[in-house]
C-alpha cells in the first residue's frame, strides 16, 4: 500500500533508531537554516513598502535589527549547502567502502544515481508549481509559447541559476538554488570518485582541501567592487525589484492594488552580482566542499584522547564564530564602501560564504565527533538534536519552495497586510511564525498524500534501488 498516513504523519514528528548514517543534530542546523532564510525574505519583502534611500524611514531600516542580521540570515543558504556536500559525500564514500566500487560498476549506476537525485526533487517542484499556478503568475510580456516552456524548463531541467533573472518565474525564484545543488551532485560526484580511486596518492581530504581554497581564489577573481558595489546597493536599494523580473512588479501592483513607494529602476545595479558572484556554481561550490571535508573528517573517525588545551582551543573557536556572527551589528560597514577599501572589500566577500560555512561545520562537528574527541560538545550536540527541530527540518525542503509564493500571498493581499505599517523587526517577527505554519501544513500534507507514497512507490521498484552509489 503506498498510502500510509499515519505512519508518515507520525514520522514527522519522531525519530526512528540512528541508523543508516543519519545524524540527529544535522535536524536541528537544517530547521535553523530554514528558519534564517524564511526571515531573510520576509526582510525582502518588508522592505518594499519603506519609502527609497534617503528618506528618514529608509536611514531608520538601515539602523535596525532585521536589517542588520540580514547578513546572517542570507547566509541560511551555506548551512544547506555545507550539509547537503556533508551527506553527499559521507553516504559514498560509506558505500564505496563496503561496494569496492570499481570504475566498471560506477559508470554503470553514476546515471541512475543523478536520476534518483532529480527525482528526489520533482515532487517538491510539483508543489511549488501547482502553488504558483493557483495564487498566480504573469506570463513574459509578449511571450511565445516555447520561451514559456523555456521558462518552465530551466526550473525542471536544473539550469535556472545560468538564465537571466528577468526571464525567471518569480513565484519559483527560491528553486534557483535546487539548479545549484543538482549541479553540484553531478560534477561533485565524479570528483570524489576520482579522489577515491587515487587516494593512495593523494588523501580525499588534501584534494578536497585544494578544491575549498580554489573556490576562494575564484571568488577574489570573479569579484569587481567597481562593477559589483554590493554594499552601497544593499542600503540603497530595495532588494525585491533587483531580484524579480520587472514585468511582475507591474502585475503585483495591477492584481494587488499596491502602490510601492519606489520607482523600478531600469539598470538592475545587482544583476552583475547575482549572475556572477551569487547564482553560478563556480561561484558557490565552496559551502558544499566545506561540508565534504567534514565527511571525510568523520569517516576518519578522529578518537583522540583528551587535552586540556584543545578543550580551550574548541571553546576560543567557538567565541570567534559567536563574535563574527555577531559582527555585521556592531562594524559600521559603510566604510568599507570606499574605493580605499577594495582590497579588504574583495578579500571579505570572496571568502565570507566559505568562511561562514566552515564555522557551522564546526558547530556540527562538535556535535557529531566521538565523545573522546576534545572538541566534542555535549551541549551542542543536544541542542541541535531537540525534537522541536524534528518537523522544520524533514519539512524544509517543502517549506523553502512554497513560503516565498505563500509570504507574498499573506502579507501583499491576505491577513498580514496590516504588518506593510509596523517597523519591519516587529514585522518579521509577528509573521515568520504564520507563514512557516501555513507552510508546514501545507507541506505536511503533501509529504503524506503524494511524497511519501512516491517515494515508497520507487523503492519497491527493482533498478531504483539495487545499485551500489
Amino acid at each position: 500500500m503506498w498510502w500510509q498516513f499515519r505512519q508518515d504523519f507520525i514520522s514527522l514528528i519522531t525519530r526512528t533508531h540512528d541508523k543508516n548514517n543519519y545524524f540527529y543534530p544535522v535536524d536541528g542546523l537544517r530547521a535553523i537554516a530554514n528558519l534564517l532564510i524564511i526571515l531573510c525574505h520576509l526582510v525582502t519583502i518588508f522592505n518594499t513598502f519603506i519609502p527609497s534611500y534617503p528618506n528618514d524611514e529608509w536611514k531608520e531600516y538601515l539602523e535596525s535589527i532585521a536589517f542588520k542580521l540580514s547578513p546572517l540570515m542570507a547566509y541560511g543558504l551555506e548551512i544547506f549547502f555545507m550539509l547537503s556536500g556533508f551527506l553527499l559525500t559521507y553516504k559514498l564514500i560509506s558505500q564505496w567502502k563496503k561496494n569496492n566500487m570499481n570504475v566498471r560498476l560506477f559508470i554503470k549506476f553514476y546515471p541512475i544515481f543523478i536520476f534518483k537525485r532529480a527525482l528526489r526533487f520533482w515532487p517538491g517542484m510539483l508543489l511549488s508549481t501547482l502553488v504558483m499556478l493557483i495564487l498566480g503568475e504573469p506570463k513574459y510580456p509578449n511571450s511565445t509559447y516555447s520561451f514559456e516552456s523555456f521558462r518552465y524548463l530551466s526550473v525542471w531541467l536544473f539550469f535556472q541559476n545560468y538564465i537571466d533573472i528577468e526571464y525567471w518565474l518569480a513565484s519559483l525564484a527560491p528553486l534557483w538554488s535546487i539548479s545549484l545543488d543538482m549541479q553540484v551532485h553531478i560534477i561533485l560526484t565524479l570528483l570524489l570518485y576520482l579522489f577515491y580511486r587515487y587516494r593512495k596518492s593523494i588523501s580525499i581530504y588534501y584534494s578536497l582541501g585544494i578544491l575549498f581554497l580554489l573556490s576562494i581564489i575564484l571568488s577574489i577573481i570573479i569579484f569587481n567592487p567597481i562593477t559589483m558595489p554590493i554594499i552601497e546597493v544593499t542600503r540603497q536599494y530595495h532588494n525585491l525589484p533587483l531580484l524579480l523580473p520587472k514585468h511582475y512588479f507591474i502585475w503585483l501592483e495591477t492584481t494587488y492594488n499596491i502602490t510601492f513607494p519606489f520607482q523600478i529602476s531600469k539598470i538592475n545595479p545587482m544583476k552583475i552580482f547575482l549572475h556572477n558572484m551569487y547564482l553560478p556554481f563556480e561561484a558557490r561550490f565552496g559551502s558544499f566542499i566545506t561540508g565534504a571535508l567534514l565527511a571525510i573528517k568523520l569517516i576518519e573517525n578522529p578518537s583522540l584522547q583528551p587535552n586540556q588545551n584543545d578543550k580551550y582551543k574548541k571553546y576560543f573557536i567557538l567565541v570567534l564564530i559567536f563574535l563574527y556572527i555577531l559582527s555585521p551589528i556592531v562594524i559600521d560597514i559603510d566604510r568599507f564602501a570606499s574605493s580605499q577599501f577594495n582590497l579588504i572589500l574583495t578579500l571579505s566577500i570572496a571568502c565570507s560564504r566559505q568562511i561562514f560555512a566552515l564555522s557551522q561545520a564546526f558547530i556540527l562537528f562538535t556535535a557529531l565527533c566521538p565523545s573522546t574527541h576534545p572538541y566534542h560538545s555535549p551541549w551542542i550536540k543536544h541542542f541541535l538534536s531537540l525534537s522541536i527541530w524534528i518537523p522544520i527540518s524533514k519539512l524544509s525542503y517543502l517549506v523553502y519552495l512554497i513560503h516565498w509564493r505563500i509570504s507574498f500571498e499573506l502579507i501583499f493581499h491576505g491577513p498580514l497586510n496590516f504588518l506593510q505599517t509596523y517597523p519591519i523587526t516587529y514585522a518579521i517577527i509577528i509573521s515568520l511564525p504564520i507563514v512557516l505554519f501555513l507552510s508546514q501544513i501545507i507541506s505536511c500534507l503533501w509529504y503524506v498524500i503524494i511524497e511519501k507514497p512516491f517515494n515508497r512507490f520507487l523503492d519497491n521498484h527493482k533498478s531504483y534501488k539495487s545499485h551500489p552509489i
